[in-house]
């Protein structure tokens, strides 16, 4: 029987990462931590919205290498633990068991950010769109990452065509055939 202790969940925005790798985690009794919390949680600390420290750490790199850093830490200190993170996949490669990917169209994104964020379409598109071309400018010059290579990832599913519950069912499927051995 294989163990399974790293599973790293990536994805863009509003595409059901954070609730996926959260009821993941939920159903395997195992940690939960999120990247984005972290980086939530310095804007606040600067008194700056997303977008606004977005901007910031343009100019400061040692923002995202903080960030990812930590993120690497508490993989490699904790056993069974689900990690939400843009960069999940690329920063935990090496020693995460289950890479997952989760995405959806930008329109179905924006649509269940307006929802869960109480902001105008127009808003939530803008600030989108912002953050990601942010992100992946940054994660380009910073570790030569294109985040849109999807191609290091052992599970890609499109939460517009299936349910969060479907997406979790079908990580869940991968997850248990690796604790059972057969799939490496």
């Amino acid at each position: 029987m294989a163990t399974l202790q790293i599973i790293a969940v990536s994805g863009p925005h509003g595409s059901g990462k954070s609730t996926a790798a959260q009821r993941i985690a939920e159903q395997l009794k195992y940690k939960y931590v999120s990247a984005g919390e972290l980086f939530r949680d310095m804007a606040r600390e600067e008194g700056k919205n997303i977008e606004e420290f977005s901007k910031i750490a343009e100019k400061r790199e040692e923002i995202d290498r903080f960030i990812d850093d930590r993120t690497l830490e508490i993989a490699k200190a904790e056993d069974n633990i689900v990690i939400d993170a843009q960069l999940g996949g690329w920063v935990l490669k090496d020693i995460a068991d289950l890479l997952v990917y989760i995405t959806a169209p930008l329109d179905v994104r924006i649509q269940r950010m307006v929802l869960r964020e109480k902001k105008s379409i127009d808003t939530i598109k803008t600030e989108t769109l912002t953050r990601e071309k942010s992100e992946k400018e940054r994660y380009q010059k910073l570790y030569n990452i294109d985040i849109s290579d999807l191609s290091i990832y052992d599970i890609i599913v499109n939460s517009n065509k299936f349910d969060a519950t479907d997406c979790v069912q079908i990580i869940m499927t991968a997850v248990k055939k690796i604790i059972k051995g057969e799939i490496k």
